[in-house]
């Protein structure tokens, strides 16, 4: 019995040999399958942050030119707004040289009637005197008629 009893130990040990062999490689190839699915997941999400920065590269293009396009209009309708205010300035400052020039022959307008006025006042005067002065000598309106008048000499 001691030799059946060592025989089953044995082929006990043999069979605990050989289980513990098969885990082990069960544990070797389960950790090579791990390593493999690591990898792989590895290289997908690899994969997928290429694509996720490769969109997103394309958007902040995107969003570049996006923001270019409504700089480049913003910048059209300064100038557009800048020419309308050129254009109005100087449509104003026309106005103004008009007002001023209106003014200048006004004022001049005003200086010309002063001195149409003094000199009515002085030929009044000088009439005044010249008829004190002169007997019925015949004062003519315009200077010229005196010179053109025939007059028997």
């Amino acid at each position: 019995m001691d030799s059946t009893l060592q025989d089953i130990q044995e082929r006990l040990a043999q069979v605990a040999h050989e289980r513990e062999q098969e885990r082990r490689a069960a544990h070797e190839q389960a950790m090579k399958d791990i390593a493999s699915a690591r990898q792989e997941e590895e290289l997908r999400q690899a994969e997928a942050k290429t694509a996720r920065e490769a969109a997103d590269a394309k958007a902040e293009k995107r969003k570049a030119e996006r923001l270019e396009a409504e700089a480049a209009q913003l910048r059209e309708e300064a100038e557009d707004r800048r020419a309308i205010e050129q254009e109005e300035n100087k449509k104003q400052e026309a106005a103004d040289n008009i007002i001023k020039m209106k003014e200048e022959i006004r004022k001049r307008l005003n200086e010309l009637e002063h001195a149409e006025e003094m000199a009515k006042k002085e030929l009044r005067d000088l009439i005044m005197r010249g008829t004190e002065n002169v007997d019925t000598e015949r004062i003519m309106p315009n200077p010229l008629e005196r010179f053109l008048q025939k007059e028997p000499s």
